[in-house]
């Protein structure tokens, strides 16, 4: 799928949940903080721009050591 066929999801999916939730929700996705609006296809440059910086998941990390109570 090119940009423009996503760009074209994503707006129908910004409008279905903007109608859902009474408000515009452009800007409240994960992949807005890599937004530029005045860029062709914003939505979906900002989403391919997101997902290229996302790092790769990490192993789980060991549970911390309780502390243990001091007692006086």
């Amino acid at each position: 799928m090119d940009k423009f066929e996503r760009q074209q999801q994503l707006d129908v999916e910004k409008w279905v949940d903007s109608e859902n939730k009474g408000y515009d929700t452009c800007g409240f996705y994960s992949y807005c903080a890599a937004c530029d609006k005045s860029a062709e296809n914003p939505c979906a440059t900002a989403e391919e721009k997101a997902s290229a910086k996302k790092p790769a998941k990490k192993a789980a990390k060991k549970p911390a050591a309780k502390k243990s109570k001091k007692t006086a």
